[in-house]
C-alpha cells in the first residue's frame, strides 16, 4: 500500500479536540519537526510560515498525482538543514487515496487554486528518528498582517 504523510502543528494534532472531528484515523503518528515560524491568527489558531524554497509543490485537485510529483522532486533535491529552532508537530501517515485529506482541507478552508491563509503544500520535515522526509502541511509564505508572531516552537491550544 502506498502512503502519504501530513505534518500537523496545531488544531489537527492528535491531542487537540478538533482532531477527531476533522481527521481520519492515521495509520501511524510520530513526533516531527519543520522549519518555519509560528503565528497566531486573530481567531486564535496557529499558522506555520515557511520560506517558499522549503516547499516542494503546492496542492492541486489531484493529491495522488501531486504526491507522486513530490516524491520525484524529493529524490532530486537535498533536504534543508534544520539548524534553527524547528517547529514541533506530529507526522501522520495516511493511505495514498484522493479523499483522505478532504475533511482536513475543509477544516483549514483550503481549496486548490483559491487564495486563503492556509495553503496545503509538500514541505521537508524531520521525523522522530531524525530522517528527512516530505509531508503535506497547511502553511503560508506570508502570514496575514493581523497575525501575531509567537516565540514558542510548539502550539498547545
Amino acid at each position: 500500500m502506498s502512503t502519504q504523510f501530513l505534518f500537523t502543528y496545531g488544531t489537527l494534532k492528535s491531542d487537540q479536540p478538533e482532531h477527531t472531528q476533522h481527521c481520519l484515523p492515521p495509520l501511524s503518528i510520530q513526533p516531527a519537526q519543520a522549519l518555519g515560524s509560528l503565528w497566531r491568527l486573530r481567531e486564535g489558531y496557529p499558522i506555520l510560515q515557511i520560506e517558499p524554497e522549503l516547499a516542494l509543490l503546492d496542492a492541486t485537485h489531484d493529491p495522488c498525482a501531486d504526491w507522486s510529483a513530490a516524491l520525484a522532486k524529493q529524490a532530486a533535491a537535498p533536504a534543508p538543514q534544520l539548524d534553527s529552532p524547528a517547529i514541533e508537530g506530529q507526522l501522520f501517515e495516511y493511505p495514498l487515496k484522493a479523499t483522505v485529506l478532504q475533511k482536513m482541507d475543509a477544516w483549514e478552508n483550503f481549496v486548490p487554486g483559491i487564495k486563503s491563509p492556509y495553503q496545503r503544500r509538500v514541505i521537508w520535515v524531520k521525523d522522530a528518528h531524525g530522517a528527512d522526509r516530505i509531508a503535506w502541511a497547511y502553511v503560508c509564505y506570508s502570514p496575514p498582517n493581523w497575525a501575531t508572531l509567537l516565540s514558542e516552537t510548539s502550539w498547545n491550544g
